[in-house]
C-alpha cells in the first residue's frame, strides 16, 4: 500500500512540476523569450560537427 502512495505522491508531485514548467515556457514565448529555428539548427550542426569531430574513425 505504500508503494501505491508514493507513486500517487510522486505522480501528482510530477504532474505540478510538469504544468509549471510549460507554463515558464508559454509566459517567455509570449514575452518573447524565443529563438528561430535556423539559429537553433546552426547551433545543433555545429553541436554534430563537434562530435563527430572527437569520434574515433568518424566518418567527415
Amino acid at each position: 500500500m505504500q508503494k501505491v502512495v508514493g507513486q500517487e505522491r510522486d505522480g501528482a508531485e510530477y504532474d505540478t512540476r510538469f504544468r509549471r514548467e510549460v507554463q515558464i515556457g508559454i509566459e517567455a514565448a509570449e514575452a518573447g523569450d524565443v529563438m528561430e529555428a535556423d539559429a537553433i539548427e546552426a547551433d545543433a550542426a555545429a553541436w554534430r560537427v563537434e562530435v563527430r569531430r572527437r569520434l574515433p574513425d568518424a566518418a567527415p
